[in-house]
């Protein structure tokens, strides 16, 4: 058995139940699915400002697994970061041997694999130009464009659901039409649940970053392979951090 954990960096939990229950759904018998959430930070991810609170909530749920005494015998095999913003993912590695994926990277690399020209809706304008820098962070600029659904990322549950996929699939259509995509690529996890429906209507490959994650950490985790800690993703050096994060100084 293995133990994963999939943690959405916002307070949303009916987007933590969401990506826990399709984590749930496809990792193999052996795996052990942990679905979490930070007890602080923002009700959902939308831009540069909301990240920037999200990851000291992610790095807590991240330091608290890795101080758990179920990590000396059951110790958490990977890590998938369930935000399509890759939302500290860089020093969530800082934090552990064990590999940790963002929504963005794993949904990128699986899409490459399918269609040479791809497309990343996302909910918000707002969140364009970030997930561009995301584009170009993973080399695949010349293969990819973002466009927004014009909706808002929590649109995706409860009353505006219908809505917001009607105007999700709208923006695919053109991204297919326009910008001669060959696959689609959901930029948000709350999209997880209608994946399926969407490939089926539009008839091309739809790429779900939590489903790309999961599959990719689980993979990793079973052929055993961890975090480099050889350069960029090293311990931080032991040092006193002050106020509100003195919780958070790195130990030698």
């Amino acid at each position: 058995m293995s133990r994963i954990a999939v943690i959405n960096p916002n307070l949303s939990t009916g987007f933590t139940k969401k990506v826990g229950d399709q984590a749930k759904r496809i990792v193999a018998p052996h795996t052990t699915v942990l679905a979490l959430n930070p007890q602080f930070g923002p009700d959902s991810i939308e831009g540069y400002y909301d990240e920037a609170f999200a990851s000291v909530g992610l790095l807590s749920v991240i330091r608290d697994l890795e101080a758990a005494p179920e990590q000396l015998g059951d110790p958490v095999a990977g890590y998938v970061v369930a935000c399509f913003d890759d939302t500290g993912v860089d020093a969530a590695r800082c934090l552990t041997t064990a590999p940790v994926m963002g929504l963005c990277e794993a949904a990128l690399r699986m899409a490459a694999v399918v269609a040479s020209r791809f497309a990343i809706v996302t909910p918000m304008p707002v969140s364009v130009r970030p997930l561009e820098h995301l584009v170009s962070k993973y080399g695949v600029s010349s293969q990819c464009v973002v466009r927004a659904a014009g909706v808002r990322t929590l649109d995706f549950e409860g009353e505006n659901a219908a809505m917001a996929y009607d105007a999700l699939k709208k923006q695919a259509d053109l991204c297919l039409a326009n910008d001669y995509a060959e696959a689609i690529v959901l930029g948000c996890a709350g999209m997880t649940d209608i994946a399926q429906r969407l490939q089926d209507e539009l008839g091309v490959p739809v790429i779900d970053g939590v489903s790309a994650a999961v599959k990719m950490i689980e993979a990793l985790a079973m052929l055993g392979i961890r975090t480099s800690k050889a350069g960029a993703y090293a311990a931080p050096p032991s040092k006193a951090y002050h106020g509100m994060f003195a919780d958070f100084a790195p130990q030698a």
